[in-house]
């Protein structure tokens, strides 16, 4: 018996009923429609449309992390770079006058914070952005909104992390950062809506083959791209690489 995929695609399905219609001609749609629900042990073509329906209004996958994981993450590499919490920092920062975000910033690199921390400081100080305190299962439906049928190679990526290694999986407004207990490794993007990019960190590895130029992915830091059509483009190769940016950035 087939198995469902965990998001699955009703469009997807409905092209498969056709291709069997084609190759068992001659049939109605509606027996090739059967035979495909029953293929995946659904006893009729309504109940595997109205399982595709529940499962694809269901809440992101558990390990994906909402804006207070990520502010919780973001305040303990803080107080373990520069010796002091958030609050502490909120005190000082009281204390000086920052015209705008660039000002806080620069006054924030002097004192040698930086990165998520420097992120971190500039948002409780000017307030979050609408993006990131929208819960992770907004962000993740707002992505695939006009490209339903790509979130299957999003979900195969989230299902193939736990044999990567420790991943935070941090839901942002136009793509989802995979982040190792050091920094973002990898980025999953729905480019365009017949694609989704999977970037790489790579710091030595130049394009080539199936691995493109990854600027213009996440943030920009990432060195290489693969360009993912289907969940079946994720095979080995591809999470050889996923594996390798996780080591190297761990």
């Amino acid at each position: 018996m087939r198995q469902l995929p965990k998001r699955p695609n009703l469009d997807q399905l409905r092209r498969q009923a056709r291709e069997l219609q084609r190759r068992s001609s001659p049939q109605r749609l509606s027996a090739a429609q059967l035979a495909l629900a029953r293929e995946y042990g659904f006893r009729s073509w309504a109940r595997l449309k109205a399982e595709v329906q529940a499962r694809s209004t269901s809440p992101a996958p558990e390990n994906i992390r909402g804006w207070e994981a990520m502010r919780d993450r973001s305040a303990r590499i803080l107080e373990k770079r520069s010796g002091a919490n958030v609050e502490t920092w909120k005190r000082r920062m009281g204390r000086e006058h920052f015209a705008n975000e660039a000002a806080l910033r620069r006054w924030l690199s002097q004192q040698g914070v930086t990165g998520y921390g420097q992120t971190l400081l500039v948002w409780e100080r000017f307030g979050y952005p609408s993006y990131i305190v929208a819960g992770a299962d907004a962000l993740i439906h707002g992505q695939y909104a006009d490209r339903p049928h790509l979130r299957p190679i999003f979900e195969a990526v989230v299902d193939a992390l736990p044999g990567i290694g420790e991943v935070a999986v941090q839901a942002r407004k136009g793509y989802v950062s995979l982040v190792s207990k050091r920094r973002t490794f990898a980025v999953v993007q729905a480019t365009t809506k017949h694609r989704v990019d999977l970037g790489f960190r790579l710091d030595n590895q130049k394009p080539a083959g199936r691995l493109l130029p990854g600027s213009g992915l996440g943030n920009g830091s990432f060195s290489v791209r693969l360009g993912l059509a289907s969940p079946a483009d994720l095979d080995r190769d591809a999470l050889t690489w996923l594996k390798r940016a996780y080591d190297e950035n761990a």
